[in-house]
């Protein structure tokens, strides 16, 4: 009976411990789905006429916040058209009337649920069903866009045509060599402008310090020079002058006497012509006004 009572045990040890590796398995598949058996929730139900990819354990979200996720999927085969989503949602989420399921499609093929509440004060009750359709978004603007995009091919195909004629044609590459020597002699011109800043403006600037500081002594010595006295010897200088010409006027003087008096002029005049007719008979007759001899003068019986 001891041996039996010890096999027993042994059995029912490894049972327990079969029925614990279960439930482990099961904790741990619905974890990774993202099922806490664990939580308290409400269900709501969504009729869809699509579902896309949504299946048993797909979460369902509020502004990117999970909120619950899909506990069952229900086929209307009464109505081909409708399909009704069991949603298992957090018992604190209170959801209004008038709120929509929107099926969000990934690239992978993957889909989610995602909840947009209504403005209504009025609250839904646990076990209502709501509307839900595709939010396909993008996919349907691109599919909008199709058509034009299409539209568009022969146009662009002619533009590209009329590109590749154009890029053929031997004035671009000429063109493209013109473009290459001027930069070529862009970049010498930015060369030399570098060296004229380099060296020429440092020295020129230095020059022009230097008349600066030209400047700033002479404007220094001119503050020192006595405008008063200055203007004084002017205007008794022009005193002077004014009574000298005064003078010449009046007939005062040698010179006023010279500038009024004509006789002097006249016989300066005279003089002066007397002597040049003396000069030039002098040159025609010099014997007349010159005699002289080496052995003395002849006495006038031998003439």
């Amino acid at each position: 009976m001891e041996k039996k009572k010890g096999t027993f045990t042994r059995e029912l040890w490894i049972g327990l411990l079969g029925i614990a590796s279960i439930v482990i398995v099961y904790l741990l598949i619905n974890f990774f789905k993202g099922i806490n058996i664990f939580s308290n929730g409400e269900k709501y139900y969504v009729r869809f006429s699509n579902i896309g990819e949504i299946v048993n354990t797909s979460p369902i979200f509020i502004n990117g916040y999970k909120v619950g996720h899909v506990s069952n999927v229900i086929y209307n085969f009464e109505n081909p058209d409708e399909v009704y989503v069991e949603m298992l949602l957090d018992s604190q989420l209170q959801m209004p009337e008038g709120s929509v399921a929107l099926i969000n499609t990934k690239m992978l093929g993957s889909s989610t649920i995602s909840l947009a509440l209504g403005k209504s004060a009025t609250m839904i009750n646990p076990g209502d069903t709501i509307e839900g359709r595709m939010n396909t978004g993008a996919m349907d603007e691109a599919a909008e866009m199709i058509p034009q995009i299409t539209a568009m091919l022969p146009k662009l195909d002619s533009i590209l045509v009329s590109l590749n004629s154009t890029l053929a044609n031997p004035a671009i590459n000429s063109s493209v060599d013109n473009i290459e020597e001027l930069t070529a002699e862009l970049n010498t011109t930015a060369k030399l402008l570098n060296n004229v800043l380099a060296n020429d403006i440092p020295v020129a600037t230095g020059k022009l310090v230097e008349i600066e500081d030209d400047l700033l002594k002479m404007s220094s010595q001119l503050s020192e020079v006595d405008y008063n006295k200055l203007i004084g010897s002017l205007e008794a200088s022009l005193t002077n002058i004014q009574n000298i010409t005064a003078a010449l006027n009046n007939g005062e003087g040698t010179a006023g006497m010279l500038l009024k008096d004509s006789t002097l002029y006249n016989k300066l005049n005279n003089t002066t012509e007397a002597a040049t007719l003396l000069l030039e008979d002098l040159k025609q007759n010099p014997k007349r006004y010159v005699h002289f001899s080496i052995f003395g003068r002849k006495e006038k019986a031998d003439k």
